[in-house]
Formats: structure tokens, C-alpha cells, sequence
């Protein structure tokens, strides 16, 4: 018998099949599964095209159980809508559970364990769940009115820098030419038509973030006060988590593309540990797809120990 794990996002999802002890049969990759802005076509799609990868060595009736970890599905409205595209997917008997991809970046993270994770990427959120089951949730509101401290918050800010430093409200930087160029134009004249008229999206915004990242690391002030500003607003994230949950010794995940880049990283560390001095920031044991499959077989009460940890250590994203 199999479990599958299903980890969806805005622009990939990948699906990795493991037997009962958590060792992997197979892997898939396919296009992009938030119900949020994915058609229920293109959904179910993506969603065929992973499973069908990751199962083509099985027979997909021998599938015990699965977890979709889908960003965009943390309420039940919309998880009854991949609940129904779900059952054309995978045989009846099968136990199909679904949440949202917080729940399984902290399954996977801290081996199915308690503890805070915190996401700072294109977009951000900060997600906790303590050993009694209590779990919380803390931004994740999307990038219109929240998402602070991410890539694209970050870039949303640069841009707003610049303008102010080309009419004199802030004293000029190399922010300035930096985000010209990013934008490929060579006057400030064009500024408006290439973001009101082409348009610039939220990844668009988000790739401007570690150009931020580099200056402030060489000391441009208002890049050092915008990288402040996010890592604050991060910190106060997981300060509000833990403060929700009651939690007074956490073990805190960072995750997402935006730590990646060793400045922030440890700005991110520094200002945790200013705000919550008794945190454990930790690496990932395993990765936001195993997590899933964690909590598939979670799901269909299979026992869950060490080997079963080692072996999902061996999943990678294809």
C-alpha cells in the first residue's frame, strides 16, 4: 500500500508517492495549484498530471491515503472544492485530506512535530500548531493588504522609494538606478507607462527583492531601512503566533526563497532573537512534499518513527 503527497502552489506542484515505511516510489511536477487563482480545470489538470507522474510504476487502486497541501486552501469552502476534483483523481476508498501548504512546509520541517514555521518567499505567512493539536495562523492575507517582510513587500517598497527619491522626499541612493534598471528603462520619464501600462505582477515585484537585499548588505541606507522594516514585521509575525498558541520556547522553521540570501537570514535570526530570546530557529528536516506524504499516512493511522523520517529524507524536488 502507498501514500501520496500533494504540495501545491501558485506556479508548481509536486506529488511524491512513498510505501508505508516512507520509501519513495516515485515523484511528479506539473504546473500550478492554488484554487485561489487556478480554474477548477487547470486544478484538476495539475493536479493529474503530478499524480499521474509520481504513480505511472503502481496501480494507483493500492494508494492508502493522500494530503493536498494547496496554498490558497485554508478554508472549508474551498477545500470542498478540491475535496470534489479530488475524487476523480483517486479511487473511492482512498482517504483524501486536504489543508493548506503551511500545515505541511511544519510537518515536514520539524518532522510532524510541534513547533512555528515561518515562510518569507514571494509571498509570507507564519503558521503554529502545539503538541496539543492547537494551531493558529498569523498573516496569509495576500498581497494587496499584507504578505509583509516578502519578496514582493519588498520590491512594493523599493519601488515606492524610488519615486520618492526622484521628487525629493528622499534624499537619492543607488535604490534609484537599481530599480530603473531592474525595470529596463533609462529615465524615470517612462516609469509610469512600464508599471501602470505593462504592468509589473506580484513574482514580478517579488524578483526586485534580492537587488534590495544586495544593497542594503553594502550599506545603501534606505535599502537597510526597507530589509528593517520587513524582518520586523516577520519577527512580530512569529511573536503574535507564539503569543496566540502560548507558547513560551519555540522551535521556530524559516522558510522560503528570501532566506536564501544570507543577509537577510541572519537579520531574520537576529531580530528573532531580539523579540523571543528563548526560540530555536532549526533547518528543515525534510522537505513541504514529504510533509504531505507525513500527514497522508498520518491520516490512514500508519506508524511513523525514525526510518520511516530517514527514508522521506531522500525525497527531492524534481
Amino acid at each position: 500500500m502507498y501514500a501520496l503527497g500533494i504540495d501545491g502552489g501558485g506556479s508548481r506542484t509536486r506529488a511524491l508517492l512513498c510505501d508505508t515505511l516512507g520509501q519513495i516510489i516515485g515523484q511528479g511536477l506539473s504546473g500550478g495549484t492554488n484554487p485561489r487563482t487556478s480554474s477548477a480545470r487547470e486544478l484538476k489538470t495539475h493536479l493529474q498530471e503530478a499524480i499521474e507522474q509520481a504513480t505511472r510504476s503502481i496501480d494507483p487502486s493500492k494508494i492508502l491515503a493522500a494530503h493536498f497541501g494547496l496554498a490558497g486552501a485554508g478554508d472549508a469552502k474551498t477545500r470542498a472544492k478540491v475535496q470534489t476534483i479530488t475524487k476523480e483523481l483517486l479511487c473511492e476508498e482512498a482517504t483524501r485530506t486536504i489543508g493548506h501548504d503551511l500545515e505541511i512546509a511544519l510537518a515536514g520541517g520539524l518532522g510532524n512535530n510541534a513547533g512555528i514555521v515561518l515562510v518569507a518567499g514571494t509571498g509570507s505567512a507564519c503558521y503554529g500548531r502545539t503538541c496539543e493539536g492547537s494551531s493558529t495562523k498569523c498573516g496569509d492575507w495576500g498581497d494587496l493588504v499584507d504578505d509583509v517582510g516578502s519578496g514582493s513587500w519588498i520590491g512594493l517598497r523599493a519601488l515606492q522609494a524610488c519615486v520618492r527619491q526622484t521628487d525629493g522626499r528622499l534624499r537619492e541612493s543607488p535604490l534609484k538606478q537599481a530599480v530603473m534598471d531592474f525595470l529596463k528603462i533609462e529615465h524615470m520619464d517612462a516609469f509610469k507607462t512600464r508599471i501602470h501600462d505593462s504592468g509589473l505582477s506580484r513574482s514580478e515585484r517579488a524578483q526586485l527583492a534580492p537587488i534590495i537585499l544586495d544593497l542594503a548588505s553594502a550599506g545603501d541606507e534606505v535599502s537597510l531601512t526597507i530589509v528593517a522594516e520587513a524582518v520586523d514585521a516577520l519577527s512580530n509575525c512569529v511573536f503574535i503566533t507564539c503569543r496566540q498558541l502560548d507558547i513560551k520556547s519555540p522551535t521556530v522553521l524559516l522558510a522560503g526563497g528570501l532566506l536564501q540570501h544570507t543577509y537577510f537570514s541572519d537579520s531574520l535570526e537576529a531580530a528573532l532573537n531580539t523579540r523571543i530570546p528563548n526560540a530555536i530557529i532549526t533547518q528543515p528536516i525534510l522537505n513541504p512534499t514529504a510533509g504531505a506524504v507525513l500527514m497522508a499516512l498520518e491520516a490512514a493511522s500508519c506508524k511513523i518513527n525514525e526510518a520511516t523520517l530517514e527514508n522521506l529524507k531522500k525525497a527531492s524536488y524534481c
